[in-house]
């Protein structure tokens, strides 16, 4: 009887666990690239250990809405952002995945939610990074974390702004400093040809 309680306890973990894990193998996949990483080489941490390198890559986080883990960036960068797993402080109602949190199409009738794209969180370009769990990042302001030009460090009236006629994106949106999704750079792409 005792065992049974006790796997009562532990199944939701491992079964989390295992969720996990293929998410994160399915990441690396989709982000491809990895198989000439240093640390998936015969003399490598994780050789012949894909998704135990996954795991070290990339960071999950529970949503605080559906309760399901979500793909929240690479680790690296809650390490150059000084947040590692040491001492890091978050408030967890923050920790929002994104068809919980999307303002716009998080899943596209045709393509699906792969090809579904952010605004940069900080100015007028389309996001290529998600950090910390909680925010997207065009290449040009996720190079700058870690430096005095740190844009999540600005305040909103600081960072640029745009109007209807100078956007590039083209697209309506909520002023820099909230997160904001695109909706599908596929239907995006087709409908400005």
């Amino acid at each position: 009887m005792k065992a049974e309680v006790i796997k009562d306890l532990v199944n939701p973990y491992i079964e989390l666990y295992a969720t996990v894990r293929a998410k994160a193998e399915q990441r690396l996949a989709l982000e491809g690239g990895h198989t000439k990483a240093s640390e998936l080489q015969p003399s490598g941490r994780y050789h012949k250990q894909p998704v135990d390198y996954a795991m070290h890559k990339f960071a999950y986080y529970m949503c605080f809405k559906c309760k399901n883990p979500y793909f929240g960036g690479h680790r690296s960068c809650e390490v150059a952002a000084g947040e590692g797993e040491a001492g890091r402080e978050f408030d967890a109602s923050e920790m929002i995945c994104g068809g919980c949190s999307a303002m716009g199409a998080t899943s596209c009738p045709t393509h699906g939610s792969e090809a579904i794209e952010y605004k940069c969180k900080f100015c007028c370009s389309v996001a290529s990074w998600f950090c910390w769990g909680t925010t997207h990042f065009c290449d040009s302001c996720h190079r700058k974390q870690g430096t005095p030009e740190s844009m999540s460090r600005k305040q909103r009236k600081d960072l640029p702004q745009c109007t209807p006629k100078t956007c590039p994106l083209r697209v309506p949106h909520p002023p820099n400093g909230e997160e904001f999704v695109l909706g599908c750079q596929i239907c995006r792409s087709a409908s400005f040809c």
